[in-house]
């Protein structure tokens, strides 16, 4: 990925996913969009997919997927058997493939960033300034530049590699029907944004059940989002414990930063 993206070995990867919450009481009402985000180079994406791989295949699962643990299909479909797991273990079955993927994440040096988009505040917003005008108003567009520009910063303040050279983020996305709508966000994203160019790499995407980063950055949005709802039940600062010992960012938007941005648009 490094070469197709033209990095050198000291800049660095992101790898982006995405996640839509579904309100338990009716599914197609949704509540958050999330994007996150695995950064690191090169050298530390490779380990951590040669150890994820093999905590897939200790467990007889070829990849994770969050909406799949979620609701015990796909890969997880077998623990629904109520004959083979009766309540609770099925769910606790897939809960330890979670945490043992969840320690993969934890024993790397990655960095993990979430971004959070609460959807009713963000959608009276696009509705007040009239966004659809100007923009596609996809929630997901905005978690996935906000959640970039958070890894340009980071980047950015990292220690630089060889001759000082200023550090480079590249960004690997999963490959959906949306990926040319979002590789032309992208690229409004570094015009718009011209104090960071010189940070922003390519974007390239890949089949997330082929990647295992791609999963893992999807687990970072998986834990963003069971943060962000926990603190949007309680209103409560929320840690993220799973993640101890690693670098995590939650960015929860809130409705006032939400206007000061639609009103620059």
């Amino acid at each position: 990925m490094a070469s197709l993206l033209d990095l050198s070995s000291t800049d660095f990867l992101a790898m982006l996913y995405r996640t839509f919450i579904d309100d338990s009481a009716d599914q197609k009402q949704e509540i958050i969009m999330v994007a996150g985000a695995l950064m690191g180079t090169q050298k530390q994406c490779n380990e951590l997919g040669r150890k994820w791989s093999a905590c897939l295949k200790r467990h007889h699962i070829r990849y994770f997927h969050s909406s799949e643990y979620n609701w015990l299909d796909g890969e997880f479909k077998k623990y629904r058997d109520a004959d083979k797991y009766p309540k609770p273990a099925g769910r606790d079955a897939a809960r330890l493939i979670r945490d043992d993927l969840d320690a993969v994440v934890k024993q790397s040096s990655l960095l993990g960033i979430a971004s959070v988009w609460p959807l009713p505040a963000y959608r009276k917003i696009v509705k007040e300034y009239e966004l659809h005008k100007k923009l596609d108003p996809d929630p997901f567009s905005a978690a996935m530049q906000s959640v970039m520009r958070e890894c340009a910063l980071v980047s950015k303040d990292l220690p630089q590699g060889k001759k000082n050279k200023e550090n480079v983020v590249a960004f690997v996305c999963d490959d959906t029907d949306n990926a040319p709508k979002y590789a032309a966000a992208y690229a409004g994203f570094k015009a718009k944004n011209l104090l960071l160019q010189d940070i922003l790499g390519g974007m390239i995407h890949r089949d997330d059940k082929n990647t295992p980063q791609l999963q893992a950055a999807d687990v970072v949005a998986s834990i963003g989002r069971e943060m962000a709802l926990e603190y949007l039940r309680t209103g409560a600062q929320s840690e993220l414990k799973r993640l101890q010992g690693a670098f995590y960012k939650l960015v929860i938007w809130d409705e006032e930063s939400m206007r000061t941005l639609a009103s620059l648009q």
